[in-house]
């Protein structure tokens, strides 16, 4: 530091958290913006994406998945439902249960909208060097770690990407 310069203060806590949360806001709500107009939101993306890579799932471990009360993957599976992109199924091993599949019409979908979002992020993120983009990674893992275990439950505070996977049926 250059002579007669006083250091920054370090950045205030609450502050750092709410700018991050700004961005994650800003940069969702651009994304789904985009994804809308072409046709399929970020949250049924998001829902397709989950049953494209764990296979069939009943609501409640989709639910759990993505972090979101199950009356939100009611309504979003019933629209999706109806434009023909995720079936319902009856669950072999529960006749109660029911299964959800992502149909040939959704995986469709969500290639075609997944460049979208590609396009989307890569767009944000452009604007730092290879470098920063290396440092920010390392910054957000750390971070990811920290806010994924709360210490007084003992657990994650959300699941891991092996629980996407769904159980041998």
């Amino acid at each position: 530091m250059p002579d007669g310069q006083a250091a920054a203060p370090e950045p205030d806590s609450v502050e750092l958290m709410e700018q991050f949360r700004a961005i994650a806001h800003a940069s969702h709500n651009r994304t789904n913006a985009r994804m809308s107009a072409a046709g399929l939101s970020l949250p049924r993306f998001r829902v397709l994406r989950a049953l494209a890579s764990g296979g069939r799932l009943r609501m409640n471990e989709l639910s759990t998945a993505l972090g979101v009360v199950p009356r939100t993957v009611t309504t979003i599976i019933d629209a999706l439902e109806n434009d023909r992109m995720v079936a319902r199924l009856a669950d072999p091993a529960d006749r109660r249960a029911t299964l959800l599949e992502i149909t040939p019409d959704g995986l469709s979908q969500l290639h075609r909208h997944r460049a979208l979002r590609d396009a989307a992020a890569a767009e944000l993120f452009e604007v730092l060097t290879p470098a920063e983009k290396q440092q920010l990674a390392g910054l957000l893992h750390r971070l990811q770690a920290a806010a994924d275990t709360d210490p007084r439950a003992g657990h994650p505070a959300r699941p891991e990407p092996a629980d996407l996977q769904s159980p041998q049926r």
